[in-house]
């Protein structure tokens, strides 16, 4: 079954938007969109007016939605506590963050995104993020009015640098460059990792103003690199991406100016992801590459900053599941129901068979015994014939077979118990007759024969045993006998 995963990336002065389908057969493009501001518009009427013109143009119904507010609104903080255990972490965290913080802890919602180093150090290094609580109630109130409730809230161009570090075919040291307006993003990247963020101003990208960003991507590189606990090296290539791009050729300024390659980020085709469909109009991979990364982290499972937490957190919607919740309780019901009466019916069927084996039993006991007056429980009935027929059989009143005789199973297991294993015996007739029974056959020596009859005189079945004949065979090797064994 496929999943529709929407990426809003919402910019200071655009929403760019991203719908992917998921699969197992892969992803496809559904939709996307980038949607200027209004000019003379704020913050929020510019983002009203661009969800109005995206909920119109694409079909969000059933989507799991993925957004992003721009990075300078967010606090980072690289720092290190010693455990591992998330719980604990989060403990820890407000008391660690308080003194660094601008803001009353109490107004800030926290997050943090581990780095993993792959060793089994008893530290875990992270990088702490957190924003106002005020400004992320406004940011999901200005949402939720045009339907929209995302599952995941996080920083923008996070998800684009985790993409790039982790399905990017990029050298094992990298720098992204988000720029947006006056505020860039600078994401640090190692071995798959990311290990920095930092906000630092960008303004426009002309001249002086390139060669003063990259003096401020120098400086945070420089103590980034001279902190102790950083393994990260200097950087082999930078990527620059977001909306402030232009076709001016920056990248050329950039890498003058930090004697670094620089290259322009292009998710769509940096990033080892089961693309089924390529989007052939109107898209600009500086302006799209963080919408595409946010819907990209949900589709192949990669764990974003996610600012939904405490009073945030993300509460599945009764009206959005209704139909398959009711549809799924209705075929629920129907099957125990059907699985309810199979068992009454079969209960009952089996309590009418057992009533009539009661009354069958009940019938032959009584009939056996008419003597018997007491109402007794059908269940001690068969134990109750057992005794009555043995007590009987004791007193003489019934024989061992049903003509007064042993009966022929009683005597094979009298013969053959009493004959010795070690004989050389083998058995040719056996014949019963009224009072007495006949065997032959033929024996090693006489003194089996003689051994054999001593035997058999010792089973209380039989009254007497009498050797009939015993002679040698024609080769003289054996011992034919007969005997008569009177019971």
């Amino acid at each position: 079954m496929s999943r529709k995963y929407l990426g809003l990336d919402i910019q200071n002065t655009a929403l760019a938007a991203v719908l992917i389908e998921s699969g197992l057969k892969g992803n496809w493009i559904r939709a996307h969109s980038y949607i200027p501001f209004p000019d003379g518009s704020d913050e929020v009427q510019g983002l009203e007016a661009a969800l109005e013109a995206l909920v119109s143009k694409v079909d969000i119904a059933g989507c799991s939605c993925i957004a992003s507010f721009p990075a300078e609104h967010v606090f980072f903080r690289n720092m290190s506590v010693p455990f591992k255990q998330a719980n604990k972490i989060k403990q820890v965290l407000p008391f660690e963050l308080e003194p660094t913080m601008p803001i009353p802890i109490e107004r800030l919602v926290i997050d943090f995104h581990r780095i993993e180093t792959g060793g089994d150090e008893s530290t875990t290094r992270l990088i702490a993020a957190t924003v106002d609580s005020e400004r992320m109630q406004g940011f999901l109130d200005l949402l939720s009015g045009w339907g929209i409730d995302p599952e995941i809230v996080t920083a923008g161009g996070f998800p684009a640098a985790l993409c790039l570090s982790r399905l990017g075919d990029i050298p094992e040291n990298s720098v992204l460059v988000d720029l947006k307006g006056d505020k860039g993003t600078l994401f640090v990247l190692s071995a798959g990792q990311l290990h920095l963020v930092r906000t630092i101003p960008s303004g426009s990208l002309e001249a002086a103003r390139v060669e003063m960003l990259c003096r401020n991507i120098r400086r945070t590189l420089i103590a980034h690199e001279n902190k102790g606990d950083s393994p990260t090296g200097w950087p082999e290539k930078v990527f620059l991406s977001g909306p402030a791009l232009s076709d001016n050729g920056a990248e050329v300024d950039f890498a003058k100016h930090l004697q670094i390659p620089v290259q322009r980020a292009d998710l769509l085709n940096d990033v080892d992801v089961r693309l089924n469909n390529r989007p052939t109009e109107a898209w600009q991979p500086n302006r799209m590459n963080n919408a595409l990364a946010l819907a990209l982290t949900e589709a192949v499972g990669i764990k974003a900053l996610n600012f939904r937490k405490g009073p945030f957190a993300v509460t599945r919607r009764w009206d959005e599941h209704r139909k398959r919740i009711v549809r799924s309780a209705i075929l629920l019901g129907a099957l125990v129901a059907l699985v309810f009466t199979n068992v009454l019916i079969d209960y009952f069927a089996q309590q009418k068979k057992l009533s009539a084996l009661n009354a069958e039993i009940r019938e032959i006991f009584y009939g056996t015994f008419p003597d018997v007056r007491a109402d007794l429980d059908t269940n001690i009935l068969p134990q109750e014939m057992r005794v009555r027929i043995d007590e009987a059989r004791r007193a003489g009143l019934l024989p061992a077979g049903s003509d007064g005789n042993p009966l022929m199973i009683d005597m094979l297991n009298e013969i053959s118990a009493r004959i010795p294993a070690g004989i050389d015996v083998a058995f040719t007739r056996m014949a019963i007759g009224d009072d007495n029974v006949i065997i032959a056959g033929n024996t090693d020596t006489f003194n089996s024969v003689d051994l054999m009859k001593s035997r058999l005189e010792g089973a209380e079945i039989f009254e007497s045993v009498t050797i009939v004949s015993s002679n040698k065979d024609k080769s003289g090797n054996r011992i034919q006998f007969r005997m008569k064994l009177k019971f």
